[in-house]
């Protein structure tokens, strides 16, 4: 069955279809929420949560021009925003990154120190994503990874684009961070 077909027969509530439609984005999925939750066991409710809403909102694709990959991407990544907004009663903090050097407090981007990113091992990287806290997470896996601009992702965030874009710098410089910590075998 073509995905077009599996789609359909997902409408028609056919049980079969629905699992061949989560088995086929299965990996995909996972992987972003492990991106954007704060461990396993989180992603995985984070995943069950955003398959059920790709699901009962197929027929809102149906109507869409867009490709099914990038709808569902789309669907998800706003499911994961509101799962942890659903959690911040649990852990849903704000940081607030200090910076010594106020000469080089301006672009904290500046102040990576050549990370190589084929010195970083996979699990590495999604260790350190995975510790920082969620707004920045959320912005940084939305623009850095997935590949939103800055007035979607705040959008989504419900914040003002000169938030989002300092909530990105801060998750970028404590990404490093969190990176240099592991690697010195600190976390």
């Amino acid at each position: 069955m073509s995905e077009a077909e599996i789609i359909v027969q997902c409408q028609r509530n056919n049980k079969d279809a629905q699992r061949a439609l989560f088995e086929l984005n299965f990996p995909k999925l996972m992987q972003m929420s492990m991106r954007y939750s704060k461990n396993k066991d989180q992603a995985k409710e984070m995943l069950n949560e955003g398959f059920g809403k790709i699901l009962s909102n197929l027929s809102v694709f149906q109507k869409s021009e867009i490709p099914f990959e990038t709808w569902m991407k789309e669907i998800f990544i706003e499911n994961a925003v509101q799962f942890l907004k659903s959690k911040k009663h649990e852990y849903y903090v704000t940081t607030t990154v200090r910076v010594e050097d106020k000469k080089r407090a301006g672009d904290l981007f500046n102040q990576l120190e050549n990370l190589d990113p084929n010195d970083i091992e996979e699990q590495e990287l999604l260790k350190s994503i995975q510790a920082l806290p969620p707004s920045f997470r959320s912005m940084f896996n939305m623009c850095m990874i997935d590949g939103l601009d800055f007035k979607k992702a705040s959008e989504i965030l419900e914040v003002s684009e000169d938030t989002a874009k300092n909530n990105l710098e801060k998750a970028t410089y404590q990404l490093h961070q969190n990176i240099r910590n592991i690697q010195k075998g600190f976390a």
